[in-house]
């Protein structure tokens, strides 16, 4: 296939200038992105800085993104095992578990952070956090790169032109190199679309010589076969590393389209002079074969070699090279390169047994070797996971623009293909024919499954070169660049700019999507968690979102994650939501090590659970579990100690409901009562937290805690003078060093409401049980500046102000006096004394202190009182 010819020169001065184009829209795209996760970061701080180990803000659809950065970082704090990551405890707590992704990816996140650590010196964990911004965007690049610079050098620069541009512009292809979704998704597309440019430039191991237009369809030589070949089993290779699930069936599509248009078009294109190479075949499954066996080498030998058939295994190397010899053999005898013979049939024994040698190993050894057959698993993929659903039911139901595009743009080429083979037959190029069958059985897979678009992407743009270069045979240069280069810009280039628009847009508006606003949700729990417990472990039980969420930003153990790995871990966490009795719970919780539990009601996973676990279960059966009664605010058991927790202002849009338990089996029964009430009143429950405080008050009158809680239950009522004596009445029953900073702690809260008289009542209740020099300070200064004539008493003022400046001579202390003497008409006095309290804090460095006692002294020198 040739689109354009020009010289070397003209060839990659038109591609670096294209690169440069595609750098600046990925890069240009990592800048507005970061602006606009910024905003985000700054969601749910309660005005404080981020308290957890790592605080980087995601996008919504990056939970897996947060699973590789904590593998990268235990790869080198912790050290978990050199080279390959094979193994790791941040969920299926407490043992942990397998990990069956591969290493290389985990390792560049790793090198980027060490590099930004060792250069700037900034912390490991925020180095890295830092790189994970600008990383996708490089390693686009770069891939970007490589594949143009394959397709420029076979099709000429528009060719790679067209490659460069649908890299950075094709949705599916680029949803893999997103800022900050330092996933594998994208190394798995390019690696597909290497394979798929591979076997396109391959023609499908056809080729004829350059006597005719044709020729600009096909190869022109076996060596460009060859080299096609080779080059499409290498990237296949790499994909198989990556995600052998996600590339095995790629491969089999590819050489079962091959394979078909072998049959139904070889003998009329040999007729028209087109020339089959088998051996193009062959060594497509030898080297991809080969390859692959090298990189599961490199990642488990010689340690961690076993029959896991979910991952990269050498039955996929025989696979592979069983279907490529079999494409071969088929072709040969189809064609009549060698007669039909025994021996022939023969030599096809080794191929088909080597082809069924994983479907046999997983019909007779199950879960064994391929864990992704368990019921729990197949349930939860085919019903919870949105990767795994449909099309129609994952996106085009939405009704979004966006969907619509997705079936209309993106396969524009796959309906024109299909179009001209219908109309055509025979006629049709057999290397289009190919590309065109092969781009639509992966097309049918996303449709079924949605994840499968990704690879689709890559045969898309295969498709649109090969349909360029068969509609524009016979047409000028100019005419073919102008047509190529139009169909790039419609097809592709309008979202590459059109994504960092609509960001900006967002940026300048500071608007966030509630979906992304979720990452600022998860950060503050976990900051909410770790304040509960300052010191110590944290093994966490929620969603599976939220423990990959959560967990992330705390470091914290999680039990239930969505990775087949933890398949154990996951049944785990929905034995103890799903379990029927709280005891039937405990039973569990102990043996995992649980501390936390956290359910977000809007996403708690918890009904689901209980089905993956009984999927004939009734709506009765699902109320009646331990999960859905927490989930319901039923009695909580005394084993478990509610967290208080109020959702941050700015994210009060979210509309969620949050319920944080700590579990305690130390815990009385007066104790669980009390830290529920505390629950409910961060939660808004006043009634239901006031009949917790009540009942506490009831069992334990000594008890000063349930006191001043109801009274802070009344203060946000309004109810002033019974908010007040409750207090008072906690106060007194506080242990003596608890007593100041309580009364400081209740008066103010009143005396910030403007509630002046029951300020006096909180610190006159104090004053009368024993004399505190501060206390006293705070009560002279109400007494003196009180706006409430009824409140003001200058002479009471004078005399506890006077009492405490014999105990300490502080700024609080000064100030009260001065307040005093100018309420009695002692002006020179009082600007003096506050003149002693300007210096005091000025010496201490209070610049709040300094600041309002400049404004008390300018009252006290032009004869007015103070007034709050």
């Amino acid at each position: 296939m040739k689109l354009s010819r020009e010289t070397s020169r003209q060839c990659w001065l038109v591609m670096i200038l294209v690169w440069v184009t595609v750098a600046g829209l990925a890069f240009g795209h990592a800048k507005v992105t970061r602006d606009y996760l910024e905003i985000v970061g700054q969601l749910g701080l309660r005005g404080a800085a981020p308290s957890t180990p790592l605080s980087h803000a995601f996008p919504a659809f990056a939970l897996d993104a947060q699973t590789w950065v904590r593998h990268a970082l235990s790869l080198i704090e912790r050290d978990e095992g050199g080279y390959p990551l094979r193994y790791t405890t941040l969920d299926n707590a407490p043992t942990g578990r397998e990990v069956h992704w591969h290493s290389a990816w985990a390792w560049t996140i790793a090198l980027a952070g060490l590099l930004d650590h060792r250069l700037t010196g900034t912390a490991l964990a925020p180095a890295t956090e830092r790189m994970i911004l600008w990383l996708n965007p490089f390693v686009l690049v770069v891939l970007t790169i490589a594949l143009s610079t394959w397709a420029a050098g076979r099709a000429g620069a528009l060719a790679g032109s067209i490659v460069a541009i649908a890299a950075v512009g094709h949705p599916r292809i680029y949803e893999g190199f997103i800022p900050s979704y330092v996933d594998h998704h994208g190394l798995l597309t390019m690696s597909v679309f290497a394979m798929a440019l591979g076997t396109c430039f391959m023609g499908a191991g056809w080729w004829r010589e350059q006597d005719g237009p044709a020729s600009r369809i096909l190869p022109i030589s076996v060596s460009e076969v060859r080299l096609a070949a080779i080059f499409s089993a290498l990237g296949g290779a790499l994909g198989l590393w990556i995600s052998a699930a996600s590339v095995i069936p790629s491969i089999a599509l590819l050489g079962s389209a091959g394979m078909l248009v072998l049959l139904a078009q070889g003998r009329a294109a040999q007729r028209a002079g087109m020339r089959f190479e088998p051996n193009a075949w062959r060594l497509w499954g030898r080297v991809g074969g080969a390859a692959s066996l090298g990189f599961y080498l490199l990642e488990y030998f010689p340690h961690h070699m076993g029959l896991r058939l979910e991952v990269n295994h050498p039955v996929y190397a025989a696979a592979w090279w069983g279907g490529g010899e079999l494409i071969a053999l088929v072709g040969e005898q189809w064609l009549g390169y060698t007669r039909l013979q025994r021996r022939h049939l023969a030599k096809c024994v080794l191929p088909l047994g080597a082809l069924a040698l994983a479907p046999l190993a997983i019909l007779m050894l199950g879960n064994k070797a391929f864990v992704l057959a368990d019921p729990f698993l197949t349930t939860l993929h085919g019903l919870y996971t949105k990767e795994f659903l449909p099309l129609w039911s994952s996106t085009v139901s939405t009704g979004e623009p966006a969907s619509n595009a997705l079936l209309a743009l993106e396969n524009a080429p796959l309906f024109v293909g299909l179009g001209a083979l219908l109309i055509t037959r025979h006629k049709f190029p057999i290397a289009l024919s190919f590309i065109t069958l092969g781009t639509l059985f992966v097309t049918v897979m996303g449709l079924i499954q949605a994840r499968w678009l990704l690879n689709a992407s890559g045969l898309q743009v295969c498709l649109s070169l090969g349909l360029l270069a068969y509609f524009t045979t016979a047409a000028q240069p100019s005419t073919r660049w102008l047509v190529g280069l139009s169909m790039a810009l419609i097809i592709f280039a309008p979202q590459a700019v059109l994504r960092v628009t609509r960001l900006t847009e967002e940026v300048r508006a500071l608007r966030v999507s509630s979906a992304d606003a979720y990452s600022a949700l998860y950060r503050d729990l976990a900051m909410r968690l770790r304040a509960a417990q300052p010191e110590g472990e944290i093994v966490l039980l929620t969603s599976p979102n939220g423990s990959t969420a959560i967990g992330y930003y705390g470091r914290f153990q999680t039990l239930g994650t969505l990775y087949w790995e933890n398949l154990e871990g996951l049944k785990a966490a929905a034995a103890i939501f799903a379990a029927a009795t709280p005891e039937a719970a405990v039973t569990l919780i102990r043996e995992h090590r649980i501390t936390h539990l956290a359910i977000i009601k809007e996403e708690n996973f918890i009904e689901p659970y209980y089905r993956l676990l009984h999927p004939h279960a009734t709506t009765e059966d699902v109320r009646a579990c331990f999960g859905y009664q927490l989930l319901r605010d039923k009695p909580i058991p005394s084993w478990l100690q509610p967290i208080p927790y109020t959702l941050p202002s700015d994210l009060a849009a979210l509309d969620v409901n949050v319920l944080l338990f700590k579990v305690d089996f130390d815990q009385t029964p007066t104790e669980s009562l009390y830290h529920a009430g505390l629950a409910k009143l961060a939660s808004g429950a006043l009634a239901d937290a006031e009949r917790d405080f009540d009942a506490l008050i009831k069992q334990s009158p000594a008890d000063h805690q349930p006191y001043f809680r109801k009274g802070e239950l009344l203060f946000s009522r309004q109810e002033w003078a019974a908010a007040a004596d409750f207090m008072i009445a906690g106060i007194a029953r506080a242990p003596a060093s608890e007593q100041v900073p309580l009364t400081a702690s209740a008066a103010g809260g009143f005396y910030h409401a403007k509630q002046h008289r029951q300020v006096v009542q909180i610190y006159e209740a104090l004053l009368a049980a024993r004399f505190d020099a501060e206390i006293a300070a705070f009560l002279a200064f109400v007494l003196a500046t009180s706006a409430e004539d009824a409140v003001r008493d200058g002479s009471r003022a004078l005399a506890l102000a006077q009492s405490a400046l014999h105990l300490q001579s502080s700024s609080t202390v000064l100030n009260a006096l001065a307040a005093s003497l100018a309420e009695t008409g002692s002006y020179r006095e009082a600007a003096a004394a506050a003149a002693r309290a300007l210096a005091s804090a000025q010496a201490a460095g209070s610049i709040e202190t300094i600041r309002v006692t400049q404004k008390f002294i300018e009252s006290y020198q032009a004869g007015r009182p103070w007034r709050e």
